[in-house]
């Protein structure tokens, strides 16, 4: 199977081990600068650390799903000059956007201000954390269609240098008497020099049109509002749960939810790495073959990164006093069933990664945004009661309802979708490029 869809050039297989590499990268660089933070600064440092990178993931999150799977939508079945105006259009209202992120910043500073709740330490984290949040964006960009051109070994160039200025950032960031305001400022500065290099991979590959008629991100919005409306509404739970406790609790058990959940990163380095190009994939595979047909190789794919899911974290867990008492140099209360339930719920991520893309290929972003509406009401209700009663575990249990709830209708609905005869898009996505 290999072999007929790369062509029996090993395209496929080289494809794939590019995007895994990347994310391997990016998920050790994570890693590393997480275990920076944890042994060298205090606990509520690393829990505004871990709320500026969680409103980051957010940001970069709606950004992605609002433009990804209608720009890919459009670009399969475009020629070059029409990729040069979608690309181009999508990047010029995207630069113009952005900037209005630090005028909402400013008036709800303003309004911590008034109220008393802003001093000068928490003004710093704020500012630092805008100012890396509009880089971000613009990186993320660029990273997004070089994958949807599905060139993820340049994507991993850029990558590289983005990892080391991280980590040589966050490593400074803990000599600083604000370590998360510095690290936050030197990922901005890790940012900025990886878009530098994403924008001259681009251009070098397919250029775009710098003069493309605005309003590129108004044609897509019927299609990107349904499916960034589905994004944040996703991160409301398997994200926000972060502010979640951090209001109902404190910051220091933030700390704790993150440090454990770094020992079960590894999980999403195959899942993320491989997610980040399944989306023009099935687009191309639905255009070769029957929707059933396409279902069942995502289920195989989920089935096969679920397993060795598990084999790492049966690893993980044999080796787990060694890594809190070595590695990461802590103890948490209750460390072996946050451990557990993180393992159970990146398990559920996996497969919800890979299936959901059936749906957002075939435009079923009405059908996935109210699955994961009720998904959200129920995993943050969960969560808020289960914190009352047993404290931080009851977070991840409502993560979990919400996150079984998703796959479960991800799968009743992919399979309604594959068999019924040639039902509709959500939105038509029809609508012929400028």
């Amino acid at each position: 199977m290999i072999r007929k869809l790369s062509g029996g050039r090993g395209g496929f297989v080289r494809m794939f081990s590019g995007a895994v590499a990347v994310q391997a990268l990016l998920s050790a660089s994570s890693f590393i600068v997480g275990l920076l933070l944890i042994r060298r600064t205090s606990d509520a440092q690393y829990g505004y650390y871990v709320l500026i990178t969680t409103t980051i993931l957010l940001a970069t999150s709606l950004q992605w799903s609002f433009i990804a799977p209608p720009m890919v939508i459009r670009l399969t079945p475009a020629d070059r000059a029409q990729r040069a105006n979608i690309i181009g259009g999508l990047y010029r209202d995207q630069r113009r956007l952005v900037p209005w992120l630090a005028v909402l910043t400013a008036a709800i500073a303003l309004v911590l201000r008034v109220r008393g709740d802003l001093d000068v330490r928490l003004a710093a984290i704020l500012c630092a954390g805008t100012v890396a949040t509009i880089a971000a964006l613009h990186r993320e960009f660029l990273r997004m269609v070089l994958f949807a051109y599905r060139l993820p070994h340049d994507v991993l160039k850029s990558d590289f240098l983005y990892c080391v200025l991280l980590v040589a950032g966050a490593f400074a960031a803990t000599f600083s008497p604000l370590p998360a305001t510095t690290a936050a400022l030197t990922l901005t500065l890790a940012c900025a020099l990886g878009t530098l290099l994403l924008s001259k991979a681009l251009w070098r590959h397919e250029p775009w049109n710098p003069r493309a008629p605005p309003g590129m991100l108004r044609q897509i919005a019927p299609l990107g509002a349904w499916s960034a409306f589905g994004s944040g509404v996703h991160w409301l739970f398997s994200q926000g749960y972060n502010y979640l406790v951090a209001g109902t609790l404190d910051v220091t058990a933030v700390a704790a939810l993150a440090a454990t959940r770094l020992m079960v990163m590894p999980v999403n380095l195959l899942s993320t790495g491989i997610a980040t190009l399944m989306l023009p994939t099935v687009s191309r595979w639905l255009q070769h073959f029957a929707a059933p047909k396409v279902f069942r190789r995502l289920a195989l794919v989920a089935a096969g990164l679920a397993g060795l899911a598990c084999c790492y974290l049966l690893f993980m867990w044999l080796l787990r006093g060694w890594i809190l008492s070595n590695v990461l140099k802590k103890h948490f209360a209750q460390s072996d069933l946050l451990l557990t339930l993180w393992s159970a719920i990146v398990v559920v991520m996996v497969c919800r990664d890979q299936l959901l893309h059936f749906l957002v290929a075939r435009a079923r972003f009405r059908l996935t945004s109210s699955l994961t509406l009720v998904s959200a009401v129920i995993a943050i209700s969960s969560s808020l009661l289960a914190m009352r009663r047993i404290g931080v575990t009851g977070a991840l249990m409502g993560l979990l309802a919400g996150e079984l709830f998703n796959v479960v209708g991800i799968v009743l609905l992919s399979i309604r979708d594959a068999t019924a005869p040639s039902p509709p898009a959500d939105v038509s996505t029809q609508a012929s490029p400028p």
